[in-house]
């Protein structure tokens, strides 16, 4: 039973994935988006980007159907974490943009997207073999203070809050913005409370965590 939902978080990325082929090619052809009458289609550059992202990160899924069989904490977080995700890209590509038309804030959605995903990816590798997509404690835990460590307590979390931002506004509706603010970043913040009822049991995360904002510095 354990071994069958260590296989969940491999499965929803491979879903997501199909799922952003999917409706990017919806979009494409519903020619809705502001780039859909360019040359060169802008939207469809940004669905590419984040499917990169995916597999890019499609390693660690993997990794954690065979993580030392260790049982999971998630206590539902991994699947309302990826139904945030995965609602906010694809209402991104589903339904209009309120932009009609090519401008600068789209560079600028991308630009914050891409500086998300490589804060995130900093952060992963940084963390190294104790990342996961699972909250579970694993053999010889320790505090990594180094890296985007140093500076706040979960910076895995924020470059995807960044990174959805970013998308966010470059696709900007109401509904992809509602995803966003209602799904995805609560169920983060919830998921943070559940990792560190875990983490304030390694030696030396109390004092860590006196030290560091969890996702923001000065902020919180």
């Amino acid at each position: 039973m354990k071994q069958h939902r260590d296989v969940v978080p491999l499965i929803l990325s491979m879903l997501l994935l199909l799922g952003i082929f999917f409706f990017a090619f919806l979009r494409h052809n519903r020619g809705i988006g502001a780039w859909s009458k360019s040359p060169l289609d802008l939207d469809i550059i940004f669905a590419g980007l984040y499917s990169v992202w995916i597999l890019v990160e499609f390693p660690v899924a993997k990794k954690d159907v065979n993580t030392e069989g260790k049982s999971t904490l998630d206590f539902g977080t991994c699947q309302a974490y990826a139904l945030g995700q995965a609602g906010t890209i694809l209402t991104a590509l589903w339904f209009p943009s309120i932009w009609r038309a090519p401008s600068a804030v789209h560079f600028l959605g991308i630009f914050i997207f891409i500086i998300g995903i490589l804060y995130r990816l900093w952060a992963i590798r940084t963390l190294g073999q104790f990342y996961s997509h699972r909250v579970r404690k694993v053999e010889q835990h320790q505090i990594v203070d180094s890296g985007p460590y140093h500076i706040i307590r979960h910076p895995a979390y924020s470059g995807m809050i960044i990174a959805h931002a970013g998308l966010t506004l470059y696709f900007f509706n109401w509904v992809t913005l509602g995803v966003y603010l209602a799904i995805l970043v609560p169920s983060i913040i919830l998921r943070i409370f559940i990792e560190e009822k875990m983490l304030y049991e390694i030696e030396g995360y109390s004092d860590f965590a006196k030290e560091k904002k969890r996702l923001f510095p000065a902020i919180w």
